[in-house]
C-alpha cells in the first residue's frame, strides 16, 4: 500500500482514482479505517449531504472533490489531522466489475518542536472550533506517565491542585486570557535536556474526545570556544538557593570526573577522583555558591575537552541535571614543502608542518594521487601544538604534494613542488656507449689476430 506521512495539524488528500478515468458520480465507493467509515458517496449521496454511518473521529474533517468524480477520482481530503487518524485506510468500489479496492497507510506524526537548554518553549493546543474551554478539562501529560499540567473548570496545579510532577513544579503556566478561544496551550520555563519527550494535551470529556501530540526537543547549550582559550561552563540553580553544603558533580561525556564539589570538598584540595586531563585545569567560583552558581572554568582548552558536559545536583528533590555541548576548535596546519638535495637521478623532498592542533596525519603523493614511500616523521608536541617534518626521495619527473589531514576537526591542506631529475647529458651517454662498442669490436679483432700489437726494440 502507498504510505503518507504528514505532521500532525496539516492536511492531507488520500488519493484514489479508477485507471478507466470513468465518471463515478453515479457509482457508490466507501472510504474506511481499520474498519471505521471514514466517508461513503453513492450517486451524489454522503457523509456530508446526510448519509449515516461516518465515525465520530471524522466528522466535520472529510470532504471528497466533486468536479472530479467524472474523471474517476475518489480522492478526499482530511483536514486538521491528529496522531490517532495514523492507520490503513481502504478505497472501496463494491458494485464495480471486477471490485475494486485500494490501500493507503497515513502515518500522522507529532508536532516536532526544537528549542536549546534554559530558554522559554510554549505546546501549542487548541480547538479547531475555537469555542471557550473556561469550563472544560484539559490535561497534560509527558511520556504518557508525567502530570505537567492540569486545568479543570478555573481549578489547576498553579493555584492548589495537587497532583503535578515534581519536575515541572513552578515552570508551567497556561494562558487565561486565551481560553475564551479554546487555546489550552502551555508554557513550559527554563527548559532542561530531560524535558525533551511526547507530550499529550486531551479533552477527555469532550464529545468526540480530542487528543493532541506534540514532540519536544531540548537541546544542549553549545559553547564554541578557540583551542588554547580558557572558558566558563555555566551552571546555576534558578531558585537561587545556597549550594556551599550541597553537592554538584561535573562528568564528560558521561564518565569522566571533571570537578566534584561536596560541601566545600573538592578536586582542587584533596578530593580524588578527578581525571587526568582536567588536574589543575578546572576551578569553581566559591564567591557565588550562595547564589547557586556551580559554574566552573577550565582553562587552556584543548581540542580534546570538546564533549558533553553535565553538571549533577544528585541530592537535590528533585535532582537537578544541567546539559551543555563544548567545541573547542583546534589550529589547522600550515605547510611548507622544500627540496633540501638535489643530484642529476635523484632529490631529497621535506614537508614540515607547525601549529597544527589536533595532531594531523602527514603524507606525500606523486600527481596520481599514489602515496610514496618516506622515512619516520620527526614529531613535536608543545601545549597542545603539533610540529612535524616528513622527508620522501623521488627519483623521476613529476608534481610532488604533501597533504596533512585532521579528521577530528575536518581540515585537510596540502603544499605543491614541481621536480625535474635531469638524469646524464644526452651526449656523454652516447660517447659512452660508442667506446663501449669500439672496445668490444676491437677485443674480438684482436683475438681473432687481425690486430697485432707491436712492442719496441
Amino acid at each position: 500500500s502507498k504510505v503518507i506521512n504528514v505532521t500532525q495539524g496539516s492536511d492531507v488528500t488520500l488519493p484514489c482514482s479508477l485507471s478507466t478515468k470513468e465518471n463515478i458520480e453515479l457509482k457508490l465507493f466507501d472510504w474506511r479505517k481499520d474498519g471505521q467509515q471514514v466517508f461513503l458517496y453513492d450517486a451524489g449521496i454522503h457523509s456530508n449531504n446526510g448519509r449515516a454511518g461516518q465515525d465520530q473521529q471524522f466528522k466535520g474533517r472529510v470532504s471528497h472533490f466533486p468536479d472530479k468524480l467524472k474523471h474517476g477520482d475518489a480522492s478526499i481530503k482530511i483536514r486538521n489531522t491528529k496522531v490517532n487518524d495514523s492507520g490503513d485506510y481502504t478505497c472501496d468500489f463494491p458494485r464495480l466489475q471486477p471490485r475494486q479496492i485500494f490501500h493507503i497507510q497515513l502515518v500522522v506524526g507529532p508536532k516536532v518542536i526544537n528549542v536549546n537548554q534554559d530558554s522559554d518553549v510554549t505546546l501549542p493546543c487548541s480547538l479547531s472550533s475555537k469555542e471557550n474551554i473556561t469550563d472544560k478539562l484539559f490535561d497534560w501529560k509527558k511520556d504518557g506517565q508525567k502530570d505537567v499540567f492540569m486545568y479543570d473548570a478555573g481549578d489547576h496545579y498553579n493555584n492548589g491542585r495537587a497532583g503535578q510532577d515534581q519536575q515541572f513544579k513552578g515552570r508551567v503556566s497556561h494562558f487565561p486570557d486565551k481560553l475564551k478561544l479554546g487555546d489550552a496551550s502551555i508554557k513550559i520555563r527554563n527548559t532542561r535536556v530531560v524535558d525533551s519527550g511526547d507530550y499529550t494535551c486531551e479533552f477527555p470529556r469532550l464529545q468526540p474526545r480530542q487528543i493532541f501530540h506534540i514532540r519536544l526537543v531540548v537541546g544542549s547549550k553549545v559553547i564554541k570556544v578557540n583551542q588554547g582559550s580558557d572558558v566558563t561552563l555555566p551552571c546555576s540553580l534558578s531558585t537561587k538557593a545556597d549550594i556551599e553544603f550541597k553537592l554538584f558533580d561535573w562528568k564528560k561525556d558521561g564518565q569522566k570526573e571533571v570537578f566534584l564539589y561536596d560541601g566545600g570538598d573538592h578536586s582542587n584540595n584533596g578530593r580524588a577522583g578527578q581525571d587526568q586531563q582536567f588536574k589543575g585545569r578546572v576551578s569553581h567560583f566559591p564567591d557565588e555558591l550562595e547564589l547557586g552558581n556551580a559554574s566552573i572554568k577550565i582553562i587552556n582548552t584543548k581540542v580534546t575537552d570538546s564533549g558533553n558536559y553535565t553538571c549533577a545536583f544528585p541530592r537535590l528533590q528533585p535532582s537537578q541535571i544541567f546539559h551543555i555541548q563544548l567545541v573547542v576548535v583546534g589550529a589547522a596546519a600550515k605547510l611548507s614543502v622544500t627540496i633540501l638535495d638535489e643530484t642529476n637521478n635523484r632529490a631529497l623532498l621535506q614537508c614540515k608542518v607547525q601549529g597544527a592542533s589536533p595532531k594531523p596525519k602527514v603524507e606525500w603523493q606523486d600527481r596520481a594521487g599514489n602515496i610514496l614511500p618516506a622515512g619516520e616523521p620527526q614529531v613535536s608536541e608543545r601545549g597542545g601544538s603539533y610540529d612535524i617534518i616528513l622527508q620522501t626521495t623521488v627519483t623521476k619527473t613529476d608534481l610532488y604534494r604533501c597533504v596533512a589531514t585532521q579528521e577530528e576537526i575536518y581540515h585537510q591542506t596540502d603544499a605543491e613542488t614541481y621536480v625535474y631529475i635531469r638524469g646524464f647529458p644526452t651526449g656523454w651517454i652516447a660517447f659512452g656507449v660508442l667506446l663501449v662498442v669500439v672496445g668490444v669490436v676491437l677485443a674480438v679483432l684482436y683475438k681473432k689476430g687481425y690486430i697485432k700489437l707491436c712492442k719496441q726494440g
